[in-house]
């Protein structure tokens, strides 16, 4: 599997302080593993949290032998991670309450798949001509109220604890990371990581008439980004990765599999 240069934006918006914070700082078609985080709790170093799974994270990557058919490699990934945040916390007891969402997509281009986790209310996407074939469902107070039929998709939109989530990396406990295995990828297929401050004003009709084979990568972030510029009140992070060639081999290799020896 083969992408085009990957875009990202991590903007201040309207706050004074960025905390959010994405891998890498700046990518290239070589890079396979992407993380957008944000953040949690204005005075109480959220910025300090998702820097450390920025930081962290890449690095049990880069050290370990990663398979991400194996569903214990993120989970310790995120212990790793989880123990680095504790050793600093008990040097700075004012970050004793920070906490961080987190976006993971990790590509493995051999076999033409995807590995996605995530844990808080940052969201992944994988988006093909403008439909989406699968969104992450947020770790958040209004998606139990959701889930519980207590009130509609289209409530939870406008819902005054929206921002709530139940889910954090903190490093104060073992935190659970969900995750998912993207297969069947195809060429032109998008995957999105973003922040809340992006999902504030993406809508769903947004991503239809905007993630089409006319438009590049570059001009939907700037779509992306003027929606959010005068209208979020949060800082904003995305990666959007376009898939640009698959395995051939892998395609040859799957149809030949029918045919029988002579």
């Amino acid at each position: 599997m083969e992408i085009y240069e990957p875009i990202y934006l991590n903007e201040l918006g309207k706050r004074s302080n960025n905390e959010d914070a994405i891998f890498p700082n700046k990518a290239s078609t070589f890079n396979e593993l992407f993380l957008v985080c944000d953040g949690v709790g204005g005075q109480d170093k959220g910025e300090v949290a998702s820097r450390f799974i920025c930081e962290f994270l890449p690095q049990y990557f880069e050290n370990n032998q990663v398979d991400i058919h194996d569903k214990g490699c993120l989970e310790s990934a995120l212990e790793f991670v989880e123990q680095k945040m504790n050793d600093y916390i008990k040097l700075n007891i004012e970050a004793s309450k920070m906490a961080s969402t987190l976006t993971l997509l990790c590509l493995s281009k051999e076999e033409d798949k995807a590995l996605i986790g995530w844990v808080g209310d940052s969201r992944v996407y994988h988006i093909r001509d403008g439909k989406i074939l699968f969104q992450t469902k947020d770790h958040s107070e209004v998606q139990s109220l959701v889930d519980m039929g207590e009130i509609s998709e289209q409530e939870a939109e406008n819902h005054p604890r929206k921002n709530i989530i139940t889910r954090a990396v903190s490093g104060k406990d073992s935190t659970r990371i969900d995750q998912k295995i993207i297969g069947n990828i195809k060429a032109n297929d998008y995957f999105l990581l973003c922040t809340d401050g992006i999902l504030e004003n993406l809508k769903k009709l947004n991503i239809q008439n905007w993630f089409v084979k006319e438009n590049t990568p570059e001009e939907i972030k700037s779509l992306i980004l003027n929606n959010a510029l005068n209208n979020t009140k949060d800082n904003f992070s995305m990666y959007l990765i376009k898939v640009k060639e698959v395995n051939k081999k892998n395609i040859f290799d799957f149809f030949t599999s029918f045919l029988l020896p002579l």
